[in-house]
């Protein structure tokens, strides 16, 4: 008998998510993806703030309570990391500010977000240092 293949795509917990069509998200999308607001453009080694948002596109908020809550944020340029913010079920809420700087861009600014009952999300932003 052959083994049967194992898809990520049946597993919410498996791998990281991204849109499938960034222009047309669906709800669970809208709740989980997360927002990351920085400049576009900084100079090098300037200090610039980094706030990053889990959801709320187009007024879907995701919740915050004990039972489903984002558990952290990390934020990297490219494969750099950069910092991490810790959350907890039903006390805070699912967004970060970073102070960061860039002696150069190692690629384009990359937030993961990690919901407890939902598995990890992915957003980026593109950067330009100059």
């Amino acid at each position: 008998m052959p083994e049967a293949k194992y898809s990520c795509e049946q597993d919410i917990l498996c791998g990281v998510k991204m849109p499938k069509d960034i222009k047309n998200l669906t709800d669970l999308e809208k709740k989980h993806l997360p927002v990351i607001d920085a400049p576009a453009v900084m100079g090098k080694d300037d200090v610039f703030e980094v706030t990053i948002k889990t959801g709320g596109i187009d007024g879907i908020e995701h919740p915050n309570e004990p039972a489903h809550f984002i558990e952290w944020i990390e934020l990297y340029s490219g494969d750099t990391f950069l910092g991490r913010a810790s959350f907890s079920g039903g006390a805070s809420y699912g967004a970060a500010k970073f102070r960061v700087k860039l002696s150069h861009a190692h690629g384009p600014l990359k937030a993961w977000s990690k919901c407890n009952l939902h598995g990890l999300w992915q957003n980026t932003r593109t950067v330009t240092v100059k």
